[in-house]
């Protein structure tokens, strides 16, 4: 298994676009005071199976989230759209820099919620799910290294992660806004992958000779593991990305009291 992490401020630059247009363009958040969705079931704060119960209300929310929810200004996953994906390790003279200006991410909408721990004392929640493929396509321009090989070139990409493993955790506080209730503000959150397998494909590479684009292909995917390392973070920035900006939108819509009754 390979792991990589994100933080909340990831060393790439990533931005989903199509996210925060959505949230540009709404009116303020805590004047709305929505209550929950309907396909999310509030959870009893004093249930002494708490977090089966959260896991249970996200496995029912899940399906509703495929073709987004204007409303609640949940984008749609089916696919997802990342705006200005990113991978920059390394110096200026070496290390490996790719760049898509539109990816598509497939298989979120296919994620099993497996388990949860939320401890509302603390104010500290973990998730952990799993999804069997997580794929990215997209135009892509890439020059650098990889590992100790020059590579450059620009045309269609995927990357395809097979048996992922995604722990998001993240911390909270409640702010009261204007009209006198509490809602969840996200302080702190981390997200964390293992996957057992990640396959690239890049086409077009050295301005089209076949001979050295096979070639790198091929070496990238005999050393997989170590590909990883250097774009995984970005994969794990722009997972996070999506579960924090969806629980963000949520949270500044319905107050807390509305979250766990």
């Amino acid at each position: 298994m390979t792991q990589c992490e994100s933080g909340s401020a990831p060393a790439v630059v990533l931005a989903a676009a199509a996210l925060l247009l959505v949230m540009a363009n709404a009116p303020p958040a805590h004047a709305i005071g929505l209550k929950m969705p309907s396909y999310i079931t509030a959870c009893k704060k004093n249930d002494p199976n708490l977090n089966e119960c959260v896991v249970k209300a996200g496995r029912n929310a899940i399906p509703h989230f495929i073709n987004g929810d204007r409303k609640y200004k949940i984008p749609n996953l089916n696919p997802l759209t990342v705006y200005d994906f990113k991978v920059s390790q390394g110096t200026r003279s070496v290390g490996l820099k790719i760049h898509m200006k539109e990816a598509t991410v497939l298989g979120l909408p296919e994620l099993v919620f497996e388990s949860a721990k939320v401890d509302l004392k603390k104010r500290h929640i973990e998730w952990n799910l799993k999804g069997e493929t997580i794929s990215i396509t997209g135009i892509y321009n890439v020059t650098g290294n990889v590992l100790i090989l020059p590579i450059t070139g620009q045309g269609p990409a995927n990357i395809t992660l097979k048996n992922c493993a995604f722990n998001y955790t993240f911390d909270y506080d409640l702010k009261k806004q204007s009209d006198g209730k509490d809602y969840m503000k996200i302080t702190n959150s981390n997200l964390k992958f293992d996957t057992t397998r990640v396959y690239v494909r890049l086409e077009n590479l050295f301005n089209g000779d076949k001979l050295l684009g096979e070639n790198m292909n091929r070496f990238i995917n005999e050393n997989w593991r170590e590909v990883t390392q250097e774009i995984g973070p970005t994969i794990a920035g722009a997972v996070a990305e999506v579960f924090h900006q969806i629980l963000t939108n949520i949270s500044d819509l319905v107050p807390w009291e509305y979250a766990y009754v």
